[in-house]
């Protein structure tokens, strides 16, 4: 019998050499420099400001909150970027990672802002993240609800779904990028390649294609089905709130990169970093 080799091999995902090449930390700042944005001092003093509206309400009466940067006034064509987290409410440091995102978002100067409408959504599914469930409050998966040609007639079924359906008709996403846990991979659809190799270069996540199992009714599916761009990021496992800061870091250049279309010097060097430096 012939024994099989990977590189990385986790539950439901294999990445073979060929599909991942990890750089030495010379070649990847150089691609950080190479994906840094062109404005090296900003002139604006004034920061990016987040426009919060409710484009809904869950099954429970909860707001469900959309956080958005604006294009840059006159920008055209305006392209909407989403970036969401918590669909599923058991996956707990998802949603923290985009709040410290957004932090830090609002300490950027204006002049950062371009062509970009920048649409944030930490908390999804927020009945679900309230009692750490993964399922909505009507049991609904809500990856696993949108209307697409594998799954039943009866979808959407959760009013999480319709509302997002409803936001993503007034801003016809350009791509979204899909946080979830806990298998550490980066998994592109079909067109979204170029999104999903970048962000796994920077984050230094594994690149891999498809589950391994069928998900009918999955925001990814009704993507591909509609010819919209979207990146899945699984990220790394643990669920304590003490490694929210350190799954962030993982990810956070690549977010920067996914949102701006580029990477904001003032965020080459982490508030982490600053807090670590201030501690010595």
């Amino acid at each position: 019998m012939k024994k099989i080799f990977c590189l990385i091999c986790i539950p439901l995902f294999c990445v073979t050499p060929s599909e991942k090449k990890y750089l030495s930390s010379w070649e990847h700042s150089k691609l950080i420099e190479s994906l840094t944005c062109k404005i090296d001092t900003p002139l604006d003093e004034r920061k990016i400001k987040t426009k919060a509206i409710s484009y809904g309400k869950s099954q429970k009466g909860k707001n469900l909150v959309a956080y958005i940067v604006r294009p840059e006034k006159g920008a055209e064509p305006v392209q909407n970027v989403y970036l969401i987290a918590a669909q599923h409410g058991d996956e707990r440091n998802s949603k923290v990672v985009l709040d410290y995102f957004l932090r830090e978002v609002r300490l950027l100067s204006r002049d950062f802002q371009n062509n970009h409408r920048i649409l944030v959504i930490p908390l999804y599914n927020p009945d679900g993240y309230s009692r750490r469930n993964r399922l909505a409050l009507n049991k609904t998966d809500l990856n696993r609800d949108f209307p697409t040609d594998d799954a039943g007639a009866e979808n959407p079924k959760a009013l999480e779904t319709e509302a997002f359906l409803s936001l993503m008709r007034k801003y016809p996403p350009k791509v979204i990028f899909n946080l979830h846990q806990p298998f550490r991979v980066v998994l592109p659809n079909k067109g979204s390649d170029s999104y999903g190799k970048e962000f796994a270069t920077l984050s230094d996540y594994p690149l891999g294609h498809g589950v391994g199992y069928p998900t009918p009714g999955s925001l990814g599916t009704w993507a591909a089905e509609n010819e919209i761009q979207i990146v899945t990021v699984e990220m790394s496992r643990s669920m304590r709130k003490a490694m929210a800061p350190f799954i962030y870091e993982e990810v956070r250049l690549a977010l920067f990169n996914a949102a701006f279309g580029c990477i904001p010097r003032p965020a080459h060097r982490s508030r982490l970093e600053k807090y670590l430096d201030e501690r010595e």
